[in-house]
């Protein structure tokens, strides 16, 4: 009869029925920990099992049958709580010291670090793996390395997603400027505070392997980290001091950069078909042209991978050797006071016997002279820093020193540029002023559409940041090109100083600048105006 009123006077409630399987869920919750360590340190689990269960089915009956359901709770709260006081004693004598349950503010505030840390964990988009190749802690709490990493995993999380193929981080004294590179393109973020900043580099330099309290000398280390969505991610960190103050430069997965093949450079069919009767002939010298950092070793590489190295001896001599080609023998250029000059360097490769020799950059006269003697044996792939090919073809008679030398020793001349390819996602359609077009030599009856970057997507009539170039409007880059192909009558104008008729005969030969490549481009689709206006006209502005 008591345990029917019991039931009735918890029914006709709203609250009680709710409180009593809140603390009956908690004490199964603490029983079922309790069972858990009991079984860790191998204490006697099985009885202290039956003691929380016989103690709490004692409770909780009390409690159903007492009348009064305020009298019943804190009764029912002591006989639990007096079962799991005794396991706190007997597990204190049975357990080392450094694992006893301490009931002070001391201990509650170690078990909070320890639940915010396991959080802070949890919630890291970016993770730095330590020289072990384990895991490192993410900083936490009050470790003056929270702002440090914080602001490293605010870079990554915007340049990885974004393709970045470079960071640039500047520390000074009063503040830390950072850059971005994204398909050639500089992106300037918010700038640090100094201490930050430089806390930033010293971080990444220790788990890199780079001596921390050196700022002067050129240190290069890598670094691996784990980023979420994304997995293990390596980076190539080369660090230096000047007088401004300390300088980091991060290289983004340099191991993946895909070498690209001739067919995947892009050059125009038209452009094809005439360089690739020189490309056979397997002779002379080909120049390969363009300003740094516009692909001019990636073409270098793409026109030696044409060759089989394994019927033919192919050699390089190169500044920096960025990739390893299968089956070719790469050579580094030696610099310093005790080395011998690259014209000396490239005599000794000629004595091997090459049937190809890449030279990835020429810088002086006397080199130029060693290659037109052997021009008739071999095919030379040389680079040059200039701006076009009209440029390159006398940079290239001067520093031969010899017309006819200069001339018969001359393939072909390559010039190119890099430039992005719209994102196809959210790329723009427009119709194009007749005005401009005919300021670019282009017909309005022929060119009805062209494109331009967006960066944008239109979800249910909503603008929303394209998900495919996260916002920037393009993705990628391809290479325009200005191929300066020479036959038997075009050496002879050259050898015999004839320019302007030289000009002329190679745009009889429906010979493409670069502009009128990079115009094809955009009436097609893959770039834009404003793209090809930016990097045609860098230098001009630059020098400006």
């Amino acid at each position: 009869m008591t345990l029917i009123l019991a039931d009735a006077i918890l029914l006709l409630s709203v609250y009680k029925p709710i409180l009593f399987g809140v603390v009956v869920g908690c004490w199964a919750y603490v029983v079922g920990y309790i069972d858990k360590d009991a079984e860790h340190f191998y204490l006697k689990r099985q009885m202290w099992n039956a003691i929380h269960v016989g103690v709490g089915v004692l409770a909780f009956f009390l409690w159903l049958t007492i009348p009064f359901f305020w009298l019943g709770l804190p009764l029912t709260l002591l006989l639990t709580l007096s079962g799991f006081v005794g396991y706190h004693f007997y597990r204190s004598k049975e357990v080392p010291p450094d694992a006893r349950w301490r009931m002070s503010l001391d201990s509650f505030r170690q078990r909070w670090d320890t639940a915010q840390a396991q959080r802070v964990q949890e919630k890291a988009t970016v993770v730095v793996i330590g020289a072990d190749g384990q895991p490192l802690v993410v900083p936490g709490g009050e470790d003056p390395l929270v702002p440090v990493h914080e602001a490293f995993a605010n870079l990554i999380d915007f340049a990885l997603p974004r393709r970045a193929q470079r960071i640039d981080v500047a520390a000074s004294a009063t503040e830390t400027a950072i850059s971005v590179h994204i398909d050639g393109v500089k992106y300037p973020q918010t700038n640090l505070e100094a201490n930050i900043g430089i806390g930033m580099i010293d971080y990444l330099k220790e788990h890199a392997g780079i001596d921390v309290s050196d700022r002067r000398r050129k240190l290069t280390g890598m670094l691996q980290i784990i980023v979420a969505g994304m997995g293990k991610q390596k980076f190539e960190l080369t660090t230096f001091g000047s007088t401004k103050g300390l300088n980091l430069v991060i290289e983004i997965n340099p191991h993946l950069r895909s070498l690209l093949k001739y067919e995947e450079l892009g050059l125009l069919d038209i452009q094809n078909e005439q360089l690739m009767p020189v490309l056979d002939e397997n002779l002379r010298s080909i120049l390969v042209v363009c300003p740094a950092d516009q692909g001019m070793t990636s073409t270098l590489y793409g026109l030696v991978g044409r060759h089989d190295p394994y019927t033919q001896n192919i050699l390089t001599l190169e500044h920096e050797i960025n990739h390893e080609l299968e089956g070719v023998t790469h050579n580094k250029i030696e610099l310093g006071t005790d080395a011998k000059p690259i014209d000396q360097q490239l005599r000794a490769l000629l004595l091997r016997e090459p049937r190809v020799i890449l030279l990835g950059n020429l810088t002086d006269q006397d080199t130029a002279k060693q290659i037109p003697p052997h021009c008739e044996d071999m095919r030379f792939y040389v680079g040059m820093r200039q701006t076009d090919a009209f440029t390159a073809l006398r940079a290239w008679m001067q520093a031969v020193g010899n017309k006819p030398d200069a001339a018969k020793s001359l393939g072909a001349i390559v010039a190119q540029r890099l430039v992005r390819k719209l994102c196809t996602t959210c790329r723009i359609a427009y119709q194009p002023d007749p005005a401009i077009l005919r300021k670019l030599n282009l017909s309005a009856d022929n060119v009805q559409q062209l494109y331009k970057h967006s960066g944008q997507i239109m979800v249910k009539e909503e603008p929303q940041t394209c998900p495919d170039c996260k916002g920037l409007g393009y993705r990628g880059r391809m290479g325009i090109f200005e191929v300066m192909v020479f036959d038997d009558d075009a050496r002879t104008m050259l050898a015999d100083g004839q320019l302007d008729q030289l000009r002329s005969y190679f745009r009889k030969n429906k010979m493409y600048y670069l502009q009128e490549t990079a115009l094809t481009r955009v009436v097609e689709g893959m770039t834009s105006i404003s793209e090809i206006t930016r990097v045609l006209t860098g230098e001009k502005k630059k020098k400006t």
